[in-house]
């Protein structure tokens, strides 16, 4: 009876290593980050985005909230600490500027709701093509003021000027009124179109001010002006193109890790 009783401990302790082991190893850390993030969130021509996209998945327009009805996000990154998981600081430092295209979309066969990466500009020639296996050189200049006096909310000016090698330019300046902050925590896993079985898990604690919204009613903005005459965004980042919500993040922090 006791070996019976010995046999069964150790066999709960052989079964709670493998599963403890099993939940550690589920993630592997790649890095993370403190930056300063501009959110563009448009509403495009759909056939155009799911050109873009792996089979199975399909362009899953934003359903709910401010960006309600968007289905292409322009992000405007700034990073300021970059860390490896073991902590050193990553060979670009705080210096490097990137801009993403982004487009929510759902699984059809499996129903999971995920986002792809479509293509990133970056000044760290560190990361290209990078995590995501497409991104490409460029040269982004960012311009950011806040005037305030005493005790009342200020008002801002931004400006984001993205040049490649051929010239064709991503371009945002845009002036608004401040307004309250906001706290956020949101947990997503990010996809690639360059690879569709690679992901990423991206957990954020982001403070953010929302500057338009179509859904809401919001607008901040006293002036606004975007372009993009990149030849690869032609046929949906155009003057067709929809502005349903900008979002100003001042403090972005993001831990990633791969599945």
């Amino acid at each position: 009876m006791k070996k019976l009783d010995c046999f069964k401990k150790c066999f709960a302790l052989v079964l709670f290593l493998a599963l403890f082991s099993v939940t550690v190893q589920a993630e592997t850390p790649v890095e993370s980050s403190i930056e300063s993030r501009l959110y563009l969130t448009f509403q495009v021509q759909e056939s155009a985005l799911q050109g873009l996209l792996p089979e199975p998945w399909q362009v899953n327009a934003i359903s709910t909230g401010p960006s309600k009805g968007g289905n292409l996000t322009v992000i405007f990154v700034q990073a300021l600490v970059c860390e490896t998981p073991e902590g050193k600081p990553a060979p670009s430092g705080g210096t490097a500027r990137y801009v993403v295209l982004t487009v929510p979309a759902k699984n059809a066969l499996t129903g999971e709701e995920s986002v792809f990466v479509t293509r990133i500009y970056t000044t760290d020639s560190e990361r290209v093509p990078g995590h995501y296996k497409n991104a490409v050189k460029a040269n982004i200049l960012h311009e950011n003021s806040v005037k305030t006096e005493e005790s009342a909310m200020g008002q801002g000016k931004e400006d984001w000027k993205m040049k490649i090698t051929d010239g064709s330019s991503i371009k945002v300046r845009f002036e608004y009124k401040q307004t309250a902050l906001n706290h956020v925590q949101w947990e997503r896993k990010i996809r690639t179109i360059a690879d569709p079985d690679l992901s990423f898990i991206y957990r954020v604690d982001q403070t953010g001010e929302l500057l338009k919204s179509e859904a809401l009613g919001v607008d901040r903005l006293t002036l606004y002006n975007f372009s993009s005459t990149v030849p690869e965004h032609n046929k949906y980042l155009n003057n067709r193109a929809k502005l349903i919500s900008v979002t100003k993040i001042p403090n972005f922090t993001v831990q990633v890790s791969q599945p």
